[in-house]
């Protein structure tokens, strides 16, 4: 058994380097991504996305559950426009604060009631730490619970920002969401930890205890005259706990993940704080029960934010159905099906991240008999069945130092919660709620904390030399990170990344149409078509790959063709933002064949299918002016400028006045 032994003041520098490696790891396996353009649904949340063109417009969708991220995206662009920097460089400090809080929230996790009882010794000498009595690493120690408790917070919050599945939720800007509601997530349940804490500490030194003659130790350092005054507990506890509060409310208008906070945050209390060296002073149930209420409140706000009460009774219970699933193409039981084969693909992802895609084409399984289904139905449930023997077993864990022979048994408590963070974060997107995608990395952003806290405390449990497995823990950080780089130069070119895809699932319809835009937007059209036909081959009903097609066609001049395209396009499902491409385009090449009503038909049918958007308004009073209709054009602009105020639109109204006051003076109607 290896042992390792540093001063207080030498352990304060190790950990402040600590701390900087993991900010300095950060910044470096994503600086090469900084300057990558935007790309796949970027264009839609934030090239093409109207409503954070203005911070005080965006204030505005408080009811969004995406609100905070729409809100974000907006100060960006408040300061940078269309510039992918500040984008990139917001996720990437978004992702070093995530690591940051991964790290305290174990450290803080070793402070809890479950792991600071007090050994024999401690009690005798009237320590006011289980870290302080002097005995090697390992062993019940100051230093040994130090260096062990630090192992594995550091090396968790490593292996997070070091591991490639990361880079989908970090270098993919529109997925903020993910790693922005896991900040909050993690904020959180880190205040919440921290007032409970201070809550134990608070109890533990009561007047009562201390009459005791010192039978029970302190879990904390003493408090401070100012911090208990009459056996009140100082109000800075509180804030704390409302700190709690604040941040679980912004975790739920950031993404819908943020559903199993309070889950989560329960199972921390039950897990942590139900142990106390004697069981007077251990929190009474009715206490906690009252600790959690609020914060399971909070579970009602991404429900809430997603009815209309103002509509009929039926009408709200079919918008429940309705915003409770993304997609129709899926039943709830076919994706639940799907869901055990895509977390066994999941945890192969998180063990060994080869293989990795933005798309991946993953079949959809209709039955429970069929064989892989059911095989991975059985490997979940025992790893869940073992985490839970893993919580039964560790109830018994003796009053021992955590760091000690039978302290150490406490490790298997923390294991089974990193275990049921997994399954428990993973829920809302892998269970009975149909989403388009079956199968995307960045839903693994918030589970694969409890999955990487886990694995540490496995190692760390298993092997006992210090050096030696912080030499495994290190080579493995550093394979990690240099996946994490490698995985980055494939996002720094939209071409690439795309051709990446489809080299690993060469049917996926989707990849080849949006490499098709790639290169229709680098001009190569030919190249372009190519790309969208093998697109139709995969998938005839692709809808996007018709738009793009019309598109193509239109820019070479191919009007005819353009139409079919685009008129084909009509026939089949469309979103609502492509629906509206579709009819500006369609009124456009109208436009220039010189058939303008048909042109003006299109962009009013635009009008009523995105009445929100000022293109439509913008290409129907152009065409207006075209046609001499200046009255029509000046009302049509002015109705887009109360919409959303832009430059072009104000250069088109002057235009449309212009043209009408020439017109009055030549036929004499104004002098």
């Amino acid at each position: 058994m290896g042992t390792v032994l540093f001063s207080e003041k030498r352990s304060k520098q190790l950990i402040l380097l600590g701390l900087i490696g993991i900010i300095l790891l950060g910044a470096v396996l994503y600086s090469n991504i900084l300057n990558a353009p935007f790309v796949f649904d970027d264009h839609i949340s934030i090239k093409e996305n109207d409503s954070i063109r203005s911070i005080a417009e965006s204030f505005k969708k408080i009811s969004s559950n995406r609100y905070l991220v729409l809100l974000s995206f907006a100060v960006n662009y408040a300061a940078g426009g269309l510039n992918p920097f500040g984008y990139h460089l917001t996720n990437n400090l978004i992702h070093v604060i995530n690591a940051l809080l991964v790290y305290y929230l174990v450290i803080l996790t070793f402070r809890t009631p479950y792991f600071s009882s007090q050994s024999p010794q401690a009690t005798r000498r009237g320590e006011q730490s289980a870290f302080t009595p002097p005995s090697p690493p390992y062993q019940g120690g100051a230093r040994g619970g130090v260096v062990s408790s630090h192992f594995i917070a550091f090396f968790s919050a490593f292996i997070f920002i070091a591991h490639p599945i990361q880079t989908q939720a970090v270098t993919y800007i529109a997925q903020r969401a993910a790693s922005m509601a896991a900040m909050f997530y993690l904020f959180s349940l880190v205040m919440y930890s921290k007032f409970r804490i201070q809550d134990s500490g608070y109890r533990m030194q009561s007047p009562q205890a201390t009459r005791r003659g010192g039978d029970i130790t302190p879990l904390n350092p003493p408090l401070t005259r100012g911090e208990v005054k009459g056996g009140i507990m100082h109000r800075a506890s509180w804030i704390l706990y409302l700190c709690s509060l604040l941040f679980a409310f912004f975790a739920m208008k950031t993404k819908e993940i943020a559903f199993t906070l309070p889950v989560v945050i329960a199972l921390y209390e039950f897990s942590f704080f139900n142990r106390s060296p004697n069981a007077e002073h251990r929190t009474p149930n009715l206490k906690r029960l009252l600790y959690l209420l609020p914060i399971l409140l909070t579970l009602l706000i991404i429900p809430l934010s997603m009815v209309n009460f103002k509509a009929p009774v039926e009408a709200i219970t079919q918008d429940i159905n309705i915003q409770s699933r993304e997609t129709v193409n899926i039943s709830r039981a076919d994706y639940f099906l799907t869901q055990f084969r895509v977390i066994v693909t999941y945890l192969r992802l998180l063990i060994l991240p080869v293989n990795q895609s933005l798309d991946y084409s993953y079949p959809v399984y209709h039955s429970f008999s069929n064989h892989q289904v059911f095989l991975s139905f059985l490997f979940l449930l025992a790893i869940f069945g073992i985490a839970v023997y893993l919580f039964y077993i560790s109830r018994y864990n003796p009053p021992s130092p955590p760091f000690s022979k039978g302290g150490r048994r406490g490790f298997l408590r923390l294991i089974s919660f990193g275990v049921f963070w997994f399954f428990i974060t993973l829920s809302v997107e892998s269970s009975f709620i149909p989403i388009r995608d079956v199968i995307v990395e960045h839903r693994l952003y918030l589970p694969s904390i409890g999955f990487f806290i886990a694995a540490v405390l496995s190692v760390d449990y298993l092997f006992s030399n210090i050096r030696l497995k912080t030499a495994v823990m290190a080579a493995i950080v550093l394979a990690l990170s240099v996946g994490a780089y490698n995985r980055n130069t494939i996002w720094k070119d939209p071409q690439i990344l795309w051709e990446d895809v489809i080299a690993k699932f060469p049917n996926n319809a989707r990849a080849y149409n949006n490499l098709g835009v790639e290169l229709k937007n680098k001009g190569e059209f030919d190249k372009a078509i190519e790309q969208f036909e093998k697109s139709l081959k995969a998938d005839k009903n692709y809808t996007s790959v018709y738009f793009n097609l019309g598109d193509v066609q239109y820019r070479l001049g191919n009007y005819e063709n353009a139409v079919g395209y685009l008129k084909k396009a009509l026939t089949l499902k469309l979103n609502q933002q492509l629906h509206l491409d579709v009819l500006n385009k369609l009124g456009r090449t109208y436009s220039a064949m010189g058939q303008a009503e048909n042109a003006i038909e299109a962009f009013k049918e635009a009008i009523k299918v995105y009445p929100t958007a000022v293109e439509p308004y913008n290409n129907l009073g152009v065409q207006y002016i075209k046609t001499g209709r200046f009255d029509l054009a000046i009302e049509i602009l002015e109705r887009a400028l109360k919409i959303r105020e832009e430059q072009y639109l104000r250069s088109n109204l002057s235009l449309a006045y212009a043209k009408k006051e020439e017109i009055e003076i030549k036929s004499g109607k104004k002098k």
